[in-house]
């Protein structure tokens, strides 16, 4: 996938909009029979609210959407009001002039997507742009790889890459971590594992020269680190695990992942089918569901995260998911 196609995946949250609201007396939730709206402040002029708004103001809030149905529209402007006012002061996402969201006051970078990613090209020869998930807090997951590569084992080659996480409209904090994929095994599966992440708290806003520094130099440590993860992963493949352990160990990664349903039963039948023999295999029966089987994007950064917690990224401090205590 190259850059085009990726602005293209990131169209949805491309023309979304952030304004602040200090919450003052004239600050209001309207409720007519038509719409739901949102009147900023005095003399300020009414703002549509979609049913995604209203829905975001409600969980931001803290409002339950079932005791909202049974408020007459009276009453429900004049509890979400007083609750917004509650907050103080918050961000408005809006889309096409329409409020589709509420949030805390913008905190980080607002980044532009297409800088972030030349930043990237310029930084990994040969990048492709591995895929791309839209996030449910208006951000982006990007993984990414380069023509960097280390065998595991004679055969299996993992490709070097990074995993980058931001927001164009600031939502979250940026991050880039480590990202592995395996490119060749018998089932032709990928695997991703996230040895480290950096963080950008450089401060809140605007787009200095520090955060496309601290980009530059992320990625580029994020990319080069594939020499640590091979030697992890060789490591597990000596590390062989009692037949006896196997199904007490599988369930324990399913339940860390919130890997349930179709997806474990799948996982479970390529384990009874190729027992995983040690911690390599372990790992990529785990790796799979977030290559191949799963689809939504929260569901995939779950499972990512179980990865990473099984493997540990210094002097194979692995916790293991059984007992959850150092081996």
């Amino acid at each position: 996938m190259d850059r085009v196609q990726v602005m293209e995946r990131m169209s949805p949250i491309m023309d979304i909009s952030t304004r602040r609201i200090d919450h003052g007396p004239r600050t209001r939730v309207a409720v007519s029979p038509e719409m739901v709206s949102f009147r900023p402040g005095g003399g300020s002029r009414l703002m549509e609210m979609t049913p995604e708004g209203v829905r975001g103001m409600a969980k931001f809030t803290g409002l339950p959407v079932s005791m909202g149905k049974q408020l007459s529209p009276d009453t429900f402007g004049r509890v979400a009001t007083e609750l917004l006012s509650r907050k103080g002061s918050y961000s408005v996402l809006t889309k096409e002039g329409a409020i589709i969201d509420f949030a805390k006051p913008t905190e980080y970078h607002n980044l532009n997507p297409e800088r972030v990613l030349r930043t990237v090209e310029r930084t990994i020869p040969s990048v492709d742009f591995h895929r791309v998930m839209l996030m449910p807090n208006h951000s982006v997951n990007i993984e990414l790889v380069g023509e960097r590569n280390q065998p595991v084992v004679k055969g299996d080659m993992v490709q070097a890459g990074a995993m980058m996480a931001f927001s164009p409209i600031g939502t979250i904090e940026p991050t880039v971590q480590s990202f592995v994929v395996r490119l060749a095994c018998t089932n032709g599966m990928t695997s991703n594992d996230v040895l480290r992440q950096f963080s950008f708290s450089g401060g809140g806003g605007g787009e200095g020269d520090d955060v496309w520094q601290w980009f530059r130099q992320s990625v580029r440590e994020a990319y080069r680190s594939v020499d640590g993860i091979a030697r992890q992963w060789r490591r597990m493949v000596r590390e062989n695990i009692k037949p006896a352990d196997r199904a007490m160990m599988l369930e324990a990664m399913l339940k860390d992942a919130h890997i349930t349903g179709d997806v474990a039963d799948a996982v479970r039948a390529m384990a009874l089918e190729n027992p995983p023999e040690s911690s390599y295999d372990m790992l990529n029966l785990l790796t799979y569901a977030s290559s191949h089987l799963l689809q939504e994007p929260r569901a995939i950064r779950q499972a990512q995260e179980a990865a990473s917690n099984y493997v540990s990224a210094a002097e194979h401090a692995r916790v293991c998911p059984v007992c959850h205590r150092q081996r």
